[in-house]
């Protein structure tokens, strides 16, 4: 659906907005992501969540912010190098999400069919780590408080939807509800992720999670700019702005 230019100005106003306290937490998260032994990172992301909006900034590769609105129920992708944007819609997310389940849970493949119901063994070491075990997948997750439940959260909303959302942007991709069980434990524990170790056979990543739970001035900056190119760019449809690539905007 295409936005009227009034709505998109109205839309930026409410971006730059100021927080309301007892809604939600204003912090940033900046995350690299490993895969195997690599000692350089494969994606970088500034995340930022400001107001009730989380502004995710891909650091490394495709000029590219994506914008989630959960109240407004959509993400708003731009491409500032084509000065272009493009609207998805949870509804959206959710309705493939709910269809690849539904295949994942008839399919023949151990790691699809684990990943439809994953079953984990769940321990919480004094050290604050949590380790997510089975015999498909196993995560190790180094934890830190959040500054308060709301923050954990924020966190937790953001991180299962971009976790559907990389699914859909990642046609043929592992669907992530193994990811959103790790999610909800740590939501219920009241802690975020410092570091993230998936081993899934053959298969390793790792990423890094360096939070502060408070904006930078170039933060609010930068939320600003992307008001502005969110009232200001044409708008297309989602696969015509991942082309020609169609890297993740984030690979957590």
């Amino acid at each position: 659906m295409r936005l009227t230019l009034l709505t998109l100005l109205i839309t930026a106003m409410a971006l730059i907005a100021p927080a309301v306290p007892s809604a939600a937490d204003d912090f940033r998260i900046e995350t690299k992501v490993f895969v195997g032994n690599r000692k350089t990172p494969i994606s970088q992301n500034t995340t930022l969540f400001r107001a009730g909006y989380v502004y995710d900034y891909l650091t490394s590769g495709p000029n590219r912010v994506a914008v989630f609105d959960q109240r407004g129920g959509r993400f708003v992708v731009l491409d500032t190098s084509r000065k272009v944007k493009a609207e998805v819609k949870t509804e959206d997310i959710r309705s493939l999400m709910d269809k690849l389940h539904d295949q994942a849970a008839k399919s023949s493949n151990p790691s699809m069919k684990f990943a439809a119901d994953p079953q984990f063994d769940v321990d919480f070491s004094e050290e604050g780590e949590l380790t997510f075990a089975s015999q498909l997948m196993t995560y190790k997750v180094k934890t830190m408080a959040a500054r308060s439940s709301a923050a954990a959260e924020q966190y937790r909303e953001f991180s299962d939807w971009y976790a559907r959302f990389n699914t859909m942007a990642n046609p043929g991709s592992m669907p992530q509800f193994p990811r959103l069980t790790v999610n909800a434990e740590l939501a219920k524990r009241g802690l975020v992720p410092t570091d993230v170790q998936l081993n899934a056979r053959a298969y390793l990543a790792r990423s890094e999670h360096y939070v502060t739970w408070r904006l930078l001035e170039g933060d609010h900056k930068r939320i600003a700019e992307t008001a502005n190119q969110l009232a200001t760019f044409e708008e297309v449809e989602f696969k015509e702005l991942l082309s020609p690539s169609s890297e993740s905007l984030s690979r957590r």
